[in-house]
């Protein structure tokens, strides 16, 4: 299924282009405190960004990876992404999100997805979702809390491509 275009009160989340580059380039792609806690590095080079677009535009119809772009309906300013993927270590959907840090604290991440979450719930038909963070992110737990997810266990939580090992937490969330 092609990922939709979703909407909430502030936020229009739409699938990314690679007119996108710049904008996820400069506002979190290249920024070493938005990656800290990511999977990912941060990127030095704006050609990694504009391979990373080429991936994830390339998904656009997958059945099993759905990336939107986080854009501000009143400044049409793009300021994040989120993702629900099937992650095969669990055989489940897992969520994954960051914000550039200009639109930190303000409630964009769980806004979104929540929206998110009721996609996959209603129209995936998806019953139970992982969710996993640094346990030195506090507020990336806030959002998994907010948005229902339950803590399961600690797990050791890898970042910067592999370079580096956190301590982590893992959250399950379930259809109600």
């Amino acid at each position: 299924m092609k990922t939709p275009i979703l909407e909430t009160k502030r936020l229009i989340l739409r699938p990314f282009s690679m007119d996108d580059a710049q904008a996820v380039f400069h506002g979190w792609e290249s920024d070493p405190d938005v990656a800290r806690y990511m999977f990912w590095s941060s990127h030095n080079d704006i050609q990694k960004t504009i391979e990373w677009l080429t991936f994830e535009t390339g998904k656009v119809d997958a059945d099993d990876w759905y990336r939107w772009a986080f854009v501000k309906k009143d400044t049409d300013e793009l300021i994040g992404t989120g993702l629900i993927y099937m992650e095969e270590e669990y055989n489940k959907y897992e969520i994954s999100y960051n914000l550039g840090k200009s639109a930190w604290g303000n409630g964009y991440t769980t806004e979104a997805m929540q929206e998110i979450i009721r996609f996959a719930a209603k129209v995936l038909e998806i019953e139970e979702i992982v969710g996993r963070h640094a346990a030195e992110n506090p507020a990336s737990e806030n959002v998994m809390l907010k948005l229902g997810f339950q803590f399961i266990k600690n797990i050791p939580y890898e970042c910067g491509g592999g370079t580096k090992t956190y301590e982590g937490k893992e959250y399950l969330w379930k259809r109600q």
